[in-house]
C-alpha cells in the first residue's frame, strides 16, 4: 500500500492536523482542494493526501508497483475480472508517477501507481502551491466525471 486519498470538508485543516498531530508534511497543493503529506522520517511524496467535498469519504487507495509496465498489467488484469470504469494510464505532475485507476463496486477506486516521487529524511522540500488546471496530470486520458464524485457523499 502506497497512500490513500480522502475526501473532507476542509483541507487546510485536515491537513493541519496530520502536520501538528502526526509530524507529517505537505508536499505538494493546488489551493484548498487538494493536500500531499509525506512523512518526515523519509517517505513517497504522500502517504495520506486530503480532496475538498462536500462530504467526508473514501476515494482511492494506492497499490505500488515496479514499474509502468506494471501498471498496464495490472490495468489489463482488472480489465479482465470485469473492473473496466477507471482512470488511466497516464501520470501525474504531483508526485510524478505513472498511474491507472480503477473503480470498484462501492465506487472508489483503486490505483496501480509506479515511480512516485520520494522524499528523503532530512531533504528541504518546498511545497508547491499549484494552480488547479496544472495539478493533475501531465498525461493521458481526460478526467472522467466518475473520478471527481464523492460517492459517499449523501443527498441533501
Amino acid at each position: 500500500l502506497s497512500h490513500v486519498l480522502l475526501f473532507c470538508t476542509d483541507v487546510p485543516g485536515a491537513a493541519r492536523f496530520y502536520a501538528d498531530a502526526l509530524g507529517m508534511r505537505l508536499s505538494d497543493r493546488a489551493q484548498d482542494l487538494i493536500a500531499f503529506m509525506h512523512g518526515r522520517h523519509g517517505s513517497d511524496h504522500h502517504l495520506v493526501a486530503f480532496a475538498k467535498s462536500e462530504a467526508r469519504g473514501w476515494h482511492h487507495c494506492s497499490w505500488d508497483v515496479a514499474s509502468i509496465e506494471d501498471v498496464g498489467r495490472g490495468a489489463d488484469q482488472m480489465a479482465r475480472a470485469g473492473y473496466t470504469r477507471g482512470w488511466g494510464t497516464g501520470r501525474h505532475v504531483l508526485g510524478s508517477n505513472y498511474f491507472h485507476y480503477v473503480q470498484d463496486p462501492w465506487g472508489s477506486f483503486s490505483e496501480y501507481s509506479a515511480g512516485i516521487d520520494y522524499v528523503a529524511a532530512g531533504q528541504v522540500w518546498e511545497g508547491g502551491d499549484w494552480p488547479p488546471e496544472d495539478s493533475l496530470y501531465l498525461w493521458g486520458p481526460d478526467v472522467p466525471e466518475i473520478f471527481l464524485t464523492n460517492t459517499e457523499a449523501r443527498p441533501a
